[in-house]
């Protein structure tokens, strides 16, 4: 009995040592990457309304039926008893504390008081309105002040939506893509 039990502490004491050296295998290699900059500046944008990638917001307005477009002097009403389809453009402005923040927001083509599509659609514009009240680019330019900042963000809530181009009727409407960019531009104080 001595003897199988000296012979199994040999055999587990021989197994054992095999084990412990057994080298891992390697497996892939590679690299990890960092990119990035560092910046002056001292606000962030982001917004629940979109996606953001880089500095860039994308706002999908969706397809909407052409009957349901306001007017530029009502782009919240369509008068033939279609509601007006808005998005929710909520921006959000994250700065340090005691930040005074205004924004600029610039579109690539105005047309009339609002926003110039491109894409296929003619005769159609997208209007963005704030508190119920259009923002107007007929200068070339809209400024917005931020509302108050609550523990250092801002909030502009904004609506976009599509509407006929100044002077249109629904019928000269032509539907197709109807795409559209606003530069922004934030200010310090």
């Amino acid at each position: 009995m001595k003897k199988l039990v000296l012979s199994l502490a040999v055999l587990s004491a021989l197994g054992a040592a095999s084990i412990a050296q057994a080298a891992p295998a390697e497996g892939a290699k590679g690299l990890i990457k960092f990119t990035g900059a560092i910046n002056a500046d001292t606000c962030v944008l982001s917004s629940p309304s979109g996606t953001i990638a880089g500095k860039t917001l994308t706002v999908d307005m969706n397809e909407v039926p052409a009957a349901s477009l306001g007017s530029e002097e009502s782009p919240t009403t369509t008068g033939n008893g279609l509601t007006a389809e808005a998005k929710d453009l909520d921006l959000d402005i994250q700065c340090a504390t005691g930040t005074k923040v205004s924004m600029t927001l610039i579109p690539s083509a105005p047309s009339g008081k609002g926003i110039a599509v491109q894409g296929g659609a003619k005769n159609v514009q997208i209007m963005l309105t704030r508190d119920g009240s259009v923002v107007d680019f007929t200068s070339g330019s809209a400024d917005i002040a931020a509302n108050a900042a609550v523990e250092g963000k801002f909030r502009v809530p904004l609506k976009a939506y599509y509407t006929r181009a100044a002077g249109k009727a629904l019928a000269d409407v032509t539907i197709g893509q109807a795409n559209a960019t606003v530069n922004y531009v934030l200010k310090y104080e």
